[in-house]
């Protein structure tokens, strides 16, 4: 809108004061288009708490479904153990009784602890595991340049580092891997011949110290004897990662691996809460006070009772088998307006005497979806770009545009219709100008014909 900014300099009169006046009046329509504009983006808005909310129910029920939560356990360990477990998804239930007997060891060598070794022009090579790996230091150098070409060249099998005793520089060379296969050879030449080492030879080398033999773990599992090249084992019990940390001897301790009911109910209370928080946004939406004439941004909207009765649709169609026949033996039930409440009592008779039928209600079958699948194929449907949601959304959008074009166009006229006043009232201000002018002139005229009348 152009600024006004002259005033009644010939009329006196305050027709900034005026204009403004008159284009608050012609100003009403283009306030009506922002109220109108303010109303959709409300609903627009509106629409978004709906997404959020259905989007929280999605990921609820999906949750349902996920094996980390169906089938979720637990680990516990007796007490002076020498090891921790840890279980993952679906691990075998049961009650195992394990001791550590041994500790797997990674070989480790190192130099003499008296004299510094010095390495001189050559290769040596590592043989461990049925791999081998020559390194090549064929140009010499110091101790130092000795570590760093092993760990360049073999750091696959073996890692070196240098210490400093106080008396002497040690070169430790360790293998990678524990367990009796890791267990290194070296064999030098040149300059390197003397860090020549074999575990297995009944002579020892002057140079090189064995500081620890590879060994393999052994526990007692079940009153077997078992052996494993680490200390981490993942493949005795399906499911379930033993950590040895030390060795108890011929002393023993049970591990418990059990179902974790708690996680599927935890599960199944998050479902609930975020069911129930869909509706209460729904309602809180699309209300209608007919004592106060009051109403939600989106009373009356079609798409959000269509969702909402799908919702519901969905709970009252739950088939299970055996004694699980609806939603009610899963301890779901609604009260008189909508809500859905959990019964944990019943939900944990369900699992414990019928857990295959519990899942199937909520996974379902091959040809029968249960109640996560249901629910996720549904609000994925509403929720996707070109869903019930998404063309309510678009529909708005497209509404405000046109509020935003008609807008524009008032604001073409009101531009033209200001100008217009200022011209009018700009030429109406300096013919009053003149006239005052004349006025004032002949006033003077007068005056002065009088006066001269009186002297004569």
């Amino acid at each position: 809108m152009a600024t006004i900014t002259s005033s009644g300099i010939g009329s006196g009169l305050d027709i900034n004061g005026i204009i403004d006046k008159l284009m608050q009046v012609e100003k009403k329509p283009i306030d009506a288009i922002n109220q109108k504009i303010s109303d959709v983006q409300t609903k627009i808005s509106a629409f978004g708490q709906v997404k959020s909310a259905l989007s929280t129910l999605q990921s609820a029920a999906k949750s349902l479904s996920d094996p980390n939560t169906l089938y979720a356990v637990t680990t516990s360990v007796g007490s002076g153990a020498g090891f921790t477990a840890t279980a993952g998804a679906g691990a075998a239930t049961g009650t195992y009784d394990i001791g550590v007997q041994r500790l797997a060891q990674a070989q480790r060598v190192a130099t003499s602890a008296t004299q510094t070794f010095t390495p001189g022009a050559g290769t040596l090579t590592i043989k461990a595991g049925g791999q081998s790996v020559q390194v090549d230091f064929s140009g010499g150098g110091t101790l130092e340049d000795l570590r760093n070409a092993i760990n360049d060249q073999a750091n696959s099998l073996v890692s070196a580092t240098i210490v400093d005793n106080g008396t002497a520089k040690q070169l430790i060379i360790t293998s990678r891997q524990s367990g009796a296969n890791q267990a290194f050879q070296l064999i030098g030449t040149g300059g390197l011949e003397g860090l020549t080492f074999n575990p297995d030879a009944t002579e020892g080398n002057e140079n090189v110290t064995l500081v620890q033999k590879a060994q393999d773990a052994q526990i007692t599992f079940n009153g077997l004897t078992v052996t494993r090249s680490a200390n981490t084992i993942d493949d005795l019990i399906p499911g379930v990662t033993l950590t040895l940390q030390s060795v108890t001897g011929q002393t023993t301790a049970p591990l418990s691996v059990q179902r974790d009911n708690s996680a599927l109910e935890k599960a199944m209370q998050s479902f609930v809460d975020a069911y129930n928080a869909v509706n209460n946004t729904i309602y809180t939406l699309t209300y209608y006070d007919p004592d106060t004439k009051t109403a939600g941004p989106l009373s009356g909207d079609s798409a959000l009772r269509t969702i909402q009765n799908q919702l519901r649709n969905t709970l009252n169609s739950l088939t299970g088998s055996g004694t699980l026949r609806s939603y009610t033996d899963l301890g779901l039930s609604f009260d008189a307006k909508g809500k859905l409440s959990f019964n944990t009592a019943t939900f944990e008779k369900a699992l414990q005497t019928q857990p295959s039928a519990v899942k199937q209600m909520l996974v379902g079958t091959d040809t029968q979806p249960g109640l996560a699948t249901r629910l996720d194929s549904l609000l994925t449907t509403n929720l996707q770009t070109g869903g019930l949601l998404d063309a309510s959304v678009q529909g708005l959008n497209s509404k405000v545009a046109l509020l935003n074009s008609q807008k524009e166009r008032l604001q073409s006229q009101l531009d033209r219709i200001q100008a217009t006043y200022q011209q009018q009232f700009n030429n109406m201000d300096t013919i009053v100008g003149q006239y005052n002018s004349l006025s004032t002139y002949l006033t003077q005229q007068f005056n002065a014909l009088f006066a001269s009348s009186k002297s004569g």
